[in-house]
């Protein structure tokens, strides 16, 4: 069981116990700002925990690269563990199996968007654990679940086998649900309707290109060498479904 956390943001500057409520602690964009996006993040975190304390078998995976040039070389996989560590994230729930939860949690620290977030966890996992998950969980946003069922589309995973965790931060912080469906809608849900793995329209090739400013090349085709033609798949038509190493699971 495959539990992919999507990552958002890095961690900068500021003390990490502050980093539920203080926007010092995270590079954000302009666009970001006082929309409540650090409390927003670690609910992020603290769901994919809740959700790998219910399934012992489960492997949580952090996902994201070193996206942004103003932070240097730092990934937003990392950044959220060193946060679930900052504040104990791990130990806040009273379960038996919260001890191993951490010992369970690694990092993805390549993904680029939302796409490479659901791919390149996929093939973490198998590195990890030498097979490909039978189950997936995805937490991000509430307003981007229609986005990363695409991607499972595109990836041939089977849509009874997806579980979706949506959190959003509370309307206090002055986020706008509303808004941030509009702007989903125009800024990447469309495109992604067009180009299923996000590498020929230009809007998508450019943020890749942007979020990829220390030119990290992913090793995934060599640890999962079943994956290699779908790495590298650019479509627009859908890639085989039966090159697909889990299509039978």
């Amino acid at each position: 069981h495959l539990i992919m956390v999507a990552g958002h943001s890095v961690t900068v500057a500021g003390n990490l116990e502050d980093a539920e409520t203080d926007e010092s602690v995270w590079y954000l964009l302009p666009y970001q700002e006082g929309k409540g996006l650090p409390q927003a993040i670690v609910s992020h975190i603290r769901a994919g925990i809740s959700e790998a304390i219910n399934d012992p078998k489960s492997l949580l995976v952090f996902s994201g690269g070193e996206t942004r040039v103003q932070t240097g070389p730092l990934n937003e996989g990392t950044s959220y563990y060193r946060v679930a560590d900052a504040l104990d994230l791990w130990n806040e729930q009273d379960s038996d199996s919260h001890t191993t939860v951490r010992e369970r949690t690694v990092t993805e620290e390549f993904a680029t968007d939302s796409f490479q977030n659901l791919m390149y966890s996929i093939c973490r996992f198998r590195e990890v654990t030498g097979n490909y998950p039978q189950k997936l969980t995805v937490v991000s946003f509430s307003f981007k679940e229609g986005r990363f069922r695409r991607h499972a589309e595109a990836l041939h995973w089977p849509i009874s086998k997806l579980k979706y965790i949506g959190r959003d931060p509370p309307s206090s912080t002055g986020f706008n649900l509303e808004e941030s469906r509009a702007g989903e809608l125009n800024n990447a849900a469309k495109p992604f309707e067009s180009d299923p793995y996000g590498c020929n329209a230009p809007e998508l090739q450019h943020k890749r290109h942007e979020r990829n400013p220390f030119a990290r090349t992913p090793p995934y085709e060599l640890t999962c060498p079943e994956m290699k033609n779908l790495l590298h798949w650019c479509g627009p038509s859908l890639f085989p479904k039966s090159q697909i190493p889990w299509v039978n699971m």
